[in-house]
């Protein structure tokens, strides 16, 4: 059983962790590729759908979409699935054009919040101290890193900070709302159609036609490692790791995101890790050791 939850933790942390390392990845297209955010996120959602599914299907030949089409119930799950996705994506865009990365990532710090107040009103239990110790471990750290101890460099303006927690409040949905059709029909099949139909729907929004970028073979290598690593590996790790957590464990690790995002910034752009920093990615490594102990004492 602890092998079990040390798994979920390790799928949760490893999620944050692509999602961190794409934004890198995201932010050398647009500097230097001429990429905007609707030109990734249908492509990277389309791209990320169809090569999953493909490898899902060669490596089981299993004939999936029967049980997606199975009945009206799988099909509307994935749907709503699906635009979930492409909403993330489009609202913490928009956040970042309304404000700046720094507002933005910022917002990430309410997921967790979100997750454990649905829970806690849906099944009907309290909040354990634990979890509230973890969640201000898991805010502060997300502050910390985020500013660098510099408030300055955030723009709170209403629309940045408005769209930065609908865009949170969408990946606390993205996270809780499959757990039922991917227990019926797997994760692989409904993260995989859940992807391309968000891309899909994205292109209507954004026909891929329109796009004006710079195909070189760096963009092509950092967009493969966008769609490889920060969309199929992160979220299926994301879903994944339900299985062997609480979704309140899992949103509570959402901010390993922010913290590999910083921990690259440093090594790639050799900026330096001051204190303010180094102080956020201990609050976050601690919430991730006090969720563990915690799943431990549970099992004694």
């Amino acid at each position: 059983m602890q092998t079990r939850t040390l798994i979920g933790i390790g799928l949760a942390a490893l999620s944050g962790i692509g999602f961190g390392a794409g934004g890198i990845a995201a932010q050398y297209l647009f500097t230097y590729c001429r990429f905007t955010p609707l030109d990734l996120v249908s492509i990277r959602l389309f791209g990320a759908g169809l090569i999953l599914l493909l490898a899902y299907g060669i490596a089981t030949r299993r004939n999936f979409f029967r049980d997606v089409f199975r009945n009206l119930r799988n099909i509307g799950a994935i749907l709503v699935f699906g635009l979930g996705l492409l909403l993330l994506q489009l609202t913490f865009f928009v956040s970042i054009e309304k404000s700046n990365a720094g507002t933005a990532s910022l917002m990430v710090g309410f997921v967790p919040l979100m997750i454990l107040f649905w829970l806690a009103v849906r099944e009907k239990r309290p909040v354990t101290g634990t979890e509230y110790v973890c969640l201000a471990l898991a805010v502060t750290g997300v502050v910390l890193l985020v500013t660098r101890g510099d408030f300055s460099s955030l723009n709170f303006t209403v629309a940045g900070v408005v769209w930065g927690i609908i865009s949170a409040g969408f990946q606390a949905f993205c996270t809780l709302q499959p757990k039922k059709v991917t227990g019926r029909i797997g994760v692989v099949p409904v993260l995989g159609c859940g992807l391309l139909v968000g891309g899909l729907l994205g292109f209507i929004v954004h026909p891929p036609f329109h796009m004006v970028v710079d195909w070189t073979p760096a963009a092509f290598a950092n967009y493969l490692f966008i769609v490889l690593v920060a969309s199929v590996l992160a979220y299926y790790s994301l879903l994944k790791s339900m299985e062997y957590v609480s979704a309140s464990v899992t949103g509570l690790l959402s901010s390993f995101e922010p913290l590999t995002a910083v921990v690259l910034t440093v090594i790639v752009f050799h900026v330096p890790f001051n204190a303010w920093e180094i102080t956020g990615a201990a609050c976050v490594i601690l919430n991730m050791v006090l969720l563990a102990l915690q799943d431990r004492k549970k099992e004694k």
